[in-house]
């Protein structure tokens, strides 16, 4: 977990954008270095985890987007640190205090849902969860 910069600066994210003639492994190559220099090597056994679709708007209108989702595992002692000045801090939490910030006004909402999306891959979130998560979803 990371907190971000410019727009949603102080917010809890986990991304980075695909600039024009760049693929999404080049992106995740370049931001997991950029955002928490973590060697190529590492970033590269990142996995593809599909994509997380929704609608963004704003005051120009309704815009459709699309999250390509990798997930990585680092080593437990890798210490990430940012290298492009766009994070302020790094956090380790556990999944208990993750289920607890998601559904605040502390995320970044679109990083929300893939760090949704990631809970409920790996049964972190369940139907039977309670209501906080889907309400979440629901608004």
């Amino acid at each position: 977990m990371l907190t971000g910069p410019k727009r949603f600066s102080g917010k809890l994210l986990v991304a980075g954008g695909i600039t024009c003639g760049e693929g999404i492994q080049e992106t995740l190559i370049r931001e997991c270095a950029e955002e928490a220099s973590i060697p190529e090597e590492l970033s590269k056994a990142a996995s593809s985890a599909g994509c997380v679709s929704y609608f963004f708007e704003d005051e120009r209108g309704l815009f459709p987007e699309v999250q390509f989702v990798c997930d990585l595992k680092l080593p437990r002692d890798f210490q990430p640190i940012n290298s492009d000045g766009e994070v302020s801090e790094f956090y380790c939490w556990p999944m208990e205090k993750v289920k607890e910030k998601i559904a605040t006004d502390e995320f970044k909402p679109n990083c929300a849902l893939v760090v949704l999306d990631f809970m409920v891959r790996h049964g972190f979130v369940t139907p039977d969860c309670g209501e906080l998560i889907f309400t979440m979803i629901i608004e």
